[in-house]
């Protein structure tokens, strides 16, 4: 659009000057003086470029200065976005408390989106596990916080300076393994994101977790499939 607004006001001014000095144009002013005429139409000739590269310039200004709009979406299997449930694995003698049944419904696709048409730079995620224990290492990912009696509490992927994410677009981030995660208290239990990027100001967003017995998760199953159908 840049490109043709340019060569537009280009190819206008140039046909006005030529008009007036060589076709004999009077471009409205009433007056046959052939010097004011060409120099009227030098004026509005310049003045359109100057018109495009402040239009230009305030469109590059925008570009470096626009902020992005992140967002993040994290779906399990057999989960819908953003709504983590489980289903609880057998109970042993000395658990804490119920533990993630580790198959396929504990690996999670992690989505950040950018929903600005600015680009995100130097972006970073993290994941911080509350009422929640036990998670293992998660490859892509960085444990910054960790709780003896229960291990990582929360993990962080940073892009880094090299790293955007171009604006309207998303970017798919390592997936995560909540296998044998251990649920500490049965109320309150989520995982709270964290999004930041240059420029702007951090974002939370909180996961409410759920961990259901075999006849519960069944019938979160039943009800899953009718909300699909």
């Amino acid at each position: 659009m840049i490109t043709l607004v340019t060569l537009a006001a280009a190819v206008t001014g140039a046909v006005l000057v030529v008009g007036s000095t060589v076709g004999g144009w009077t471009l409205g002013l009433g007056t046959h003086d052939r010097v004011a005429i060409a120099n009227t139409a030098l004026v509005i000739y310049t003045c359109l470029l100057t018109a495009v590269a402040a239009f230009v310039a305030l469109l590059a200004y925008l570009a470096a200065t626009g902020r992005p709009a992140l967002d993040i979406e994290i779906t399990f299997n057999f989960s819908f976005p953003n709504e983590p449930v489980f289903l609880s694995a057998p109970s042993e003698e000395g658990d804490w408390g119920r533990k993630i049944l580790g198959f396929k419904q504990a690996i999670a696709r992690v989505t950040l989106q950018n929903k600005s048409v600015y680009a995100a730079k130097n972006v970073g995620v993290r994941v911080e596990l509350k009422g929640l224990g036990g998670l293992g290492d998660q490859e892509g990912w960085q444990p910054v916080d960790f709780v003896t009696t229960v291990g990582v509490t929360a993990i962080q992927w940073d892009g880094g300076t090299d790293s955007i994410v171009h604006g309207q677009w998303s970017r798919a981030l390592p997936a995560l393994d909540f296998s044998d995660v251990l649920e500490l208290g049965r109320d309150d239990t989520a995982l709270v994101v964290t999004l930041v990027a240059d420029g702007v100001a951090p974002l939370s967003r909180r996961l409410p977790v759920r961990i259901l017995d075999q006849d519960e998760y069944d019938a979160y199953t039943e009800q899953r499939n009718e909300r699909l159908t």
